[in-house]
Order: C-alpha cells, then sequence, then structure tokens
C-alpha cells in the first residue's frame, strides 16, 4: 500500500496536469471559432481570401490536436503547446478582426484618461528627458526580449518533466492572451507609434531592430491594454512561483520592459499600468480555475 500510494498521487498530478493543459488548448479553440465570423466578413468585404484560410487552418490543427492527442507524441506536444503556438497567429489576424468590426478607435479616451493620471504624455516626454544612449538601448533590449519571458520558462519546466507546473503556466498565459485579444476586437487603441511616431529616444542598433520588427509585424489597434506587460507580468509571476531564481531575472527584465513600452512611445502608460493590472488578474484568475478543475477530477475518480 506504501508504494501504490505515491504512484497514485502522481497519477492523479498528471491527470489534473492534463485537464488544465486541454482546457487551455479548448479556451485557444474556442476563440478562434468566435473570430472565424469577423474574418469571414473581412473576406465578403475586401475579397481577400488568404486570412480566412490561415484562420482556419489555424482552427483545424488546433482542433484535431486536441483530438487525437492520444498514443501520438507529435500531437501531444502540439497539444500541450498549442495556446502559445497559435498565438502568434491570433496576434497578425487581430489586423483584419478589427477592421471587420469596425469598432471605433479609442485614442482620445486613452489620452484623456492619460491626462487626468499623469501630470505630462509619458510616451512623448519620458525619452527626450532620459537622453542616455545606453538607458535606450538597455529598454529596447528588454522590450525585443518579449517572446524570451513568455517562452523559455514554460520551455524549461517542460524539457524537465514538471508538468503541473507546465500546466499552470500554460493556462496563466492563455487566460492573459485571450483576455487582451478580446479587449483589441472590441476596443481597439492604435497607440502613440502609429499616431506620432515613435518617441525620441537615443538611436541605437538594438532600438532601430525594435522599430524595423514593429514595422513588419505589429497589429494595428492592439495598444490596450498592453498584451507585452501583461504577459510579461504573468511569465514573471509564474516563474517565481515555480522557478525562483529564474524568476528574479525574468521579474527584471519585465519591470524594464514595462518602462520600455511607453519609454519608446509604444503604448500609453495607461497601455502598461492596465498590463501590470491584467496580468495579476490573469495569474489570480487561473490559480482559481486550476483548483476547481483539481475538484472536477478528485469528484470523477470518486464516481468512478
Amino acid at each position: 500500500m506504501n508504494v501504490a500510494s505515491p504512484r497514485l498521487s502522481e497519477a492523479a498530478v498528471d491527470s489534473a496536469s492534463d485537464r488544465i493543459i486541454g482546457f487551455a488548448g479548448l479556451l485557444s479553440v474556442a476563440y478562434l471559432a468566435v473570430m472565424t465570423w469577423p474574418l469571414w466578413m473581412h473576406m465578403r468585404t475586401t475579397g481577400a481570401i488568404a486570412p480566412l484560410v490561415l484562420h482556419l487552418a489555424t482552427l483545424a490543427c488546433g482542433a484535431l490536436a486536441l483530438g487525437v492527442h492520444r498514443g501520438s507524441p507529435p500531437f501531444r506536444v502540439a497539444r500541450d503547446w498549442l495556446p502559445l503556438i497559435a498565438g502568434p497567429v491570433m496576434y497578425v489576424e487581430l489586423r483584419w478582426i478589427i477592421a471587420a468590426l469596425g469598432a471605433v478607435h479609442r485614442d482620445a479616451l486613452l489620452m484623456a484618461w492619460e491626462a487626468r493620471l499623469f501630470p505630462s504624455n509619458p510616451s512623448l516626454t519620458l525619452a527626450p528627458r532620459m537622453q542616455v544612449l545606453a538607458l535606450s538601448e538597455l529598454l529596447h533590449l528588454a522590450y525585443a526580449s518579449y517572446y524570451a519571458l513568455v517562452y523559455v520558462p514554460p520551455f524549461i519546466l517542460y524539457v524537465r518533466r514538471r508538468r503541473a507546473e507546465f500546466a499552470a503556466t500554460m493556462l496563466t498565459l492563455t487566460i492573459v492572451y485571450g483576455a487582451c485579444f478580446l479587449a483589441y476586437a472590441l476596443f481597439p487603441v492604435d497607440g502613440p507609434r502609429y499616431l506620432v511616431g515613435p518617441a525620441a529616444a537615443p538611436d541605437g542598433p538594438v532600438r532601430r531592430f525594435v522599430l524595423a520588427l514593429l514595422e513588419q509585424g505589429s497589429s494595428r489597434g492592439t495598444a490596450f491594454p498592453s498584451s507585452h506587460v501583461a504577459a510579461s507580468v504573468v511569465s514573471a509571476l509564474c516563474t517565481l512561483q515555480f522557478q525562483p531564481r529564474l524568476g528574479a531575472v525574468v521579474t527584471l527584465i519585465a519591470a524594464l520592459l514595462t518602462v520600455a513600452t511607453v519609454y519608446g512611445g509604444f503604448h500609453y502608460a495607461v497601455d502598461a499600468l492596465v498590463g501590470v493590472m491584467l496580468g495579476l488578474l490573469a495569474w489570480l484568475g487561473a490559480q482559481a480555475a486550476r483548483t476547481v478543475l483539481a475538484s472536477l477530477g478528485s469528484q470523477i475518480a470518486t464516481a468512478d
């Protein structure tokens, strides 16, 4: 009995982790399913079929990974990583979703909030007041490290077979990205970079790389809240929880990234502030969701 108990406990943990990962994947597929309509409308309006084809292919692959992963290692890996595999596609297609839905862009409202909260517009005044090349390059490097902050910590958990912690991280990232993407679709904000250009920060190779990257890959209307900040906060909280030593580094970079979004003129300060709050709320929400999913699993096991 003493030997069997740990095995049962480990099996229960694996089952709960698999359920949490499946739930995160289901949320991603559900989001993709809902967004099929605006992409269909975009095709009807513009005649461009490629965005809809890309979307439907992503939706089909996600549904396939969720449905046939068992006994198939490639599909299992795809299912485990589904939210972060599909995430870049979800972000890119927001440019077409926002255009199709036709919501009014809310920059004027955001600037009014900014004026009430801050004595000046930080996205326009912070860089000119801090004309230090080394600082500019450091902040832009932190901004460029965004994908490393999001992908590296869960990858380390995955290769170390810490499945429960990986599942928790993946669910939290799924929640925060889903909240951001829905906000962009319904409440688009362009951000200062689109309206007045990037901030007058000292120029350097890192800054030029970041600007070129944004020019090629950013979607207009996705400023509020800052998904860079929200996802980085989530990554910092999860990494502090599960990998404390790495978490200290991730937290420092996330803090610099938060400042960089405003210093570089990529976001209003309100975008960053709400991004921090949203990241914290997503982390708390994921904790509660994990508890519910684990409880549901124990009830099913008891019934069986």
